[in-house]
């Protein structure tokens, strides 16, 4: 029996537009992106089930969601997983330009007048803005070289599950322990697990360590040096670097003006997820 060839297969998704991933792809492999390229990925817009996944919770809350429709929406992406953070704006915001178009719009209240407003936004901009930005990978201290990389995906979504857990923990779980010598207990027990999570995410993104001509890659032995091994200010300094890279790699505010009492405000576009998949 001869097998007819659906008239459906010639109107499958095609790509809606062309992106470089800011990183270059300096951290990546053929196994992570195809063919190791990281310039001209082409973006599908979402399908029925990418959308649907956005709406379940537990696939939001692990990842799950945002990393299955990566792969989905940009089929040269392999392993999103280890992605890094850098990327993941860029990536976002063309999966939802090539699934709903280049503008959305952002709703929000005055500050002043309690005016509900509502802003049109050009996400097209945004991948203009982050194309020109550069990471800094290198942190010097005295005698020694710090070389850095960006969280993956899974780094950093473990470190977000892990935050959305403490300050449960915090707001509803330790308000119900009665005897106050076990709360205050609990309250020093999560705060330092905070502290803990806090030096683990900054460690993390150090890749190596020189000092003399000789370099240390060894993660277990980058710990061992940064958390206890070394000067609290040799810490602080890779930590400042790292805030620096973080604080230039954010979204740009926009200028906004409520339509009412015409109060001038900043805005800054939120990537969640939750609301940023949505049509408008």
């Amino acid at each position: 029996m001869e097998n007819k060839k659906s008239p459906l297969q010639k109107f499958q998704r095609q790509p809606k537009l062309y992106i470089d991933l800011p990183s270059n792809g300096k951290w990546y492999n053929e196994n992570i992106i195809a063919d190791g390229t990281s310039t001209s990925l082409a973006v599908f817009s979402m399908t029925a089930n990418d959308e649907i996944a956005f709406k379940t919770p537990d696939a939001l809350v692990n990842g799950e969601a945002t990393a299955n429709n990566m792969k989905s929406c940009i089929p040269s992406i392999l392993d999103p997983w280890n992605i890094r953070t850098v990327d993941i704006d860029s990536i976002l915001i063309a999966i939802r330009i090539a699934t709903y178009g280049q503008q959305m719009t952002v709703n929000t209240v005055c500050k002043k007048c309690s005016e509900d407003n509502a802003y049109e936004i050009d996400l097209q901009k945004y991948l203009d803005y982050y194309v020109t930005k550069t990471y800094n990978d290198t942190v010097e201290y005295e005698n020694f070289i710090v070389k850095l990389q960006p969280l993956t995906y899974r780094q950093w979504t473990e470190v977000q599950k892990k935050q959305t857990s403490f300050q449960r923990a915090l707001n509803l779980q330790i308000p119900l322990i009665e005897d106050e010598a076990k709360k205050e207990e609990a309250i020093e027990s999560i705060i330092a697990q905070i502290n803990e999570l806090t030096i683990m995410s900054i460690i993390n993104q150090v890749k190596s360590i020189e000092v003399d001509g000789e370099i240390e890659t060894d993660p277990q032995e980058i710990v061992n040096f940064l958390a206890s091994g070394q000067d609290v200010k040799f810490f602080h300094h890779v930590k400042s670097v790292i805030e620096s890279n973080i604080t230039n790699w954010s979204l740009p505010t926009e200028d906004i003006e409520c339509d009412k009492c015409n109060h001038k405000d900043k805005l800054r576009v939120s990537l969640d997820t939750s609301d940023f998949f949505v049509t408008g």
